[in-house]
């Protein structure tokens, strides 16, 4: 609920019923207070997970403990918004009563033959555990190595029961990072009715692997038809920017980002040619030019975009580059917050708030589709007596977002290699 409608409601009931007015004032003054002490509501990041399994398919959507694990959240984001879940990735370990384990492993198919191999890992994310956040059924938390609290990249799992007195004990406790919300337990119950399979001769990780229509004694093994499939995660996206860092970009949970990308050089150099900097300032785009178009069933309310930026220093200033409704040719403007449209900067994150047609969609017309040009940026002073002119500039020549054909490249390289290192290791949970 808007925080502003709410402090009305309060302001509007209690005077409507309170003939006191001394109370009147001193509830009056307590409103006020907590509302300019209390910064700007922002919800947390919802991941919408959707599954295949066999001819079943459904929706898990997840809440994300944006500020409780922010490490690990972005963690988890950064492997998300690169597709790496969601690029043929699959649920590798189901213990019914337990926990329900992906985010591990993908397949790759050469020549006909899968490959199934492990998500290539970041580095170890901290671990953020507190008994605040305890392992209870419909959360879902990061897996690590045995006897190393600091090991988690990729893996994730659901809490099946209450795990809480056995996972929360245990090598520093496994850090909850979010929550299943209603109905997505239904799907991840039906996943965990799935029988579970031994495929360890396939991969060692593979000891209890829930398959759909698997036959043993078919003679072919395990296929990718078997598989309980991540097929997408919608909502969320990610791009390069020149300074090779990653900008995650996560929508409402039931938008769709069609397209994120990065321009070439010769459009960089063109818009950037455009740009009119403030006087005596210098506007450094070190995040990168980014364009996204999100689709879904708008209606008149914002929707909000949260962009987890990569550079630094933190940016100061969002500059939006399209049309507007005063100047219909594409130019640059300040794309500041103005309580329904533009950008709120917080500490590690940018909150994007639009309205279909509106200020910061380009194509400024109501069509269910949001097509928005951007750039966050960090804009200084020109020193006093400096022969640095006011400006604008980029670090390096934007690249272009990884896709699933990039993906699917890389993996194939590593395969092999990604394969002998699996055998070689133990089990994550």
């Amino acid at each position: 609920m808007n925080i502003s409608r709410t402090i009305s409601r309060i302001f509007f009931y209690y005077r409507r019923y309170t003939d006191n007015r001394a109370y009147w004032r001193i509830a009056n003054c307590a409103v006020i207070t907590l509302a300019l002490s209390t910064p700007l509501f922002a919800a947390n990041t919802v991941v919408r997970m959707e599954i295949a399994y066999g001819t079943n398919q459904g929706t898990i959507d997840i809440e994300l403990y944006d500020d409780q694990a922010p490490k690990t959240v972005a963690n988890f984001l950064r492997y998300a918004g690169r597709g790496d879940y969601s690029t043929n990735g699959f649920f590798h370990r189901s213990v019914p009563g337990f926990v329900l384990q992906g985010g591990g492993y993908t397949y790759v198919d050469f020549y006909g033959q899968p490959y199934y191999i492990h998500i290539p890992e970041d580095p170890p994310v901290q671990n953020e555990f507190s008994p605040s956040r305890s392992n209870v059924r419909g959360t879902i938390a990061m897996a690590k190595l045995s006897g190393n609290p600091d090991s988690a990249t990729s893996e994730w799992f659901f809490n099946l029961a209450d795990n809480s007195a056995n996972l929360d004990a245990q090598n520093g406790g496994f850090t909850v990072f979010g929550r299943v919300l209603d109905p997505g337990m239904n799907v991840v119950d039906a996943i965990a009715n799935l029988p579970v399979w031994n495929a360890s001769g396939t991969n060692p990780a593979f000891t209890n692997i829930p398959l759909v229509n698997y036959d043993p004694n078919a003679g072919i093994g395990m296929q990718p038809s078997n598989l309980v499939m991540v097929t997408a995660i919608p909502n969320i996206s990610s791009a390069l920017s020149p300074l090779g860092t990653l900008s995650i970009f996560t929508a409402d949970r039931d938008m769709t980002f069609s397209s994120v990308l990065t321009p070439d050089e010769a459009t960089t150099a063109s818009w950037l040619a455009a740009f009119n900097p403030p006087s005596h300032k210098t506007v450094h785009f070190n995040d990168g030019i980014t364009t996204f178009t999100m689709t879904g069933v708008m209606g008149p309310t914002s929707r909000i975009v949260t962009l987890l930026y990569g550079a630094t220093p933190r940016p100061t200033h969002y500059y939006a580059y399209g049309s507007t409704a005063d100047n219909t040719s594409a130019h640059w403007y300040d794309f500041s917050f103005d309580g329904e449209t533009g950008a709120e900067i917080m500490d590690n994150k940018i909150l994007l708030h639009f309205v279909d047609g509106q200020r910061g969609d380009n194509d400024l017309t109501v069509n269910n589709s949001i097509t928005h040009t951007g750039a966050p940026a960090l804009v200084t002073d020109v020193a006093t007596g400096s022969s640095n002119s006011a400006g604008c500039s980029i670090a390096a020549t934007p690249s272009q977002i990884k896709g699933n054909g990039d993906w699917i490249l890389i993996s194939m390289f590593l395969s092999f290699v990604t394969l002998v290192r699996g055998r070689a290791r133990g089990g994550r949970i």
